[in-house]
């Protein structure tokens, strides 16, 4: 008899029935230190650059309540009444759409696990009406995935350069969607591009204000992303350089994700209510440092916040966030 964990919700497609949910993938697979921090546990090839992935959002990332009755975890039917209305913390889907760009280069496109993915977009959409309510364990995510925009140089056998969407589901309702784009680099290519600036380290600092939780929308202190400067400046700087979620592994360059949840925090700061994210699209122009002042504004653009790392007078990243009109 076939473990009923193994299966995808009986709402699904009888193709999804042979992926499985009972273990994470390889975490070396998705540049993960701690399995608890690996969200994918399976991929299958589909025609036509196509793909279809298995992730769980785990229960203890529930950050928000949003409305009884709106969605559904993981076993359980929308509107079933599971006791809880909270709701996973949206950068999951930023961390998910990560990790399926770095599986699917290594798994299924060719990439060797020397090479060095490197993430230049990131950006997701959700829906409050379906998205997932957290249930009594983690939820079971689908991810039908597709891949474009491919980029091939002459005698490299993987992609260089490629583009992924992916459309996101849970207890067969389709709730949200995720994109990005990713940059294989050799080795060698890497460590030329990185230079120097690769054994730079992150500076403590003992000397800046910094936002209360509450005025960031986060747990607790060591989630908070940034300090203000006395000229009244914010700047990207995580208080805790530890954090499993955001330093899983020691990072030679401010990570994608540090960005995008400091560009959120200084939209909260700016006004953004209630803080809790529908959707973001972050370009990385190239690589934040260490060893310099990060900074980042955000502001209010029509119908969204518009956000701009900065870094010695350059623009490191920028983008768009959306924010959620309830919980």
């Amino acid at each position: 008899m076939t473990d009923s964990h193994s299966l995808a919700p009986p709402e699904v497609d009888p193709e999804q029935l042979t992926l499985s949910w009972d273990s994470c993938v390889s975490r070396t697979l998705v540049h993960r230190t701690a399995v608890a921090e690996v969200l994918l546990t399976d991929g299958r090839a589909l025609p036509d650059d196509r793909y279809l992935l298995a992730a769980q959002w785990p229960r203890s990332y529930a950050t928000s309540r949003a409305g009884a009755g709106a969605g559904a975890g993981s076993g359980s039917a929308p509107g079933s009444g599971s006791g809880s209305d909270e709701r996973h913390d949206p950068m999951l889907a930023a961390e998910t759409i990560r990790q399926v760009g770095l599986y699917l280069c290594q798994r299924f496109l060719g990439a060797p696990s020397t090479s060095r993915p490197v993430i230049r977009s990131v950006g997701f959409r959700l829906d409050n009406d379906t998205e997932p309510v957290v249930g009594y364990g983690a939820t079971d995510v689908l991810c039908r995935a597709e891949v474009f925009d491919v980029r091939r140089v002459d005698d490299v056998p993987w992609p260089v350069a490629l583009s992924v969407r992916i459309q996101l589901s849970a207890a067969g309702r389709e709730f949200g969607s995720a994109f990005g784009r990713v940059r294989v680099l050799s080795e060698e290519e890497y460590e030329t591009l990185r230079g120097p600036n690769a054994a730079a380290g992150p500076v403590p600092d003992d000397v800046h204000r910094r936002p209360s939780p509450t005025e960031v929308s986060v747990p607790s202190p060591g989630d908070v992303m940034l300090v203000r400067a006395p000229s009244g400046a914010l700047l990207v700087a995580p208080a805790d350089l530890r954090h499993p979620r955001f330093f899983d592994h020691p990072s030679d360059h401010v990570p994608g994700m540090v960005l995008l949840e400091a560009a959120r925090q200084a939209a909260c700061l700016a006004g953004a209510s209630p803080g809790r994210l529908s959707g973001c699209d972050m370009q990385a122009l190239r690589f934040t440092e260490w060893n310099s002042p990060v900074h980042v504004e955000c502001e209010p653009a029509e119908d969204n916040w518009a956000f701009q790392v900065t870094q010695g007078g350059d623009t490191t990243a920028s983008g768009t966030l959306s924010f959620a009109t309830r919980g």
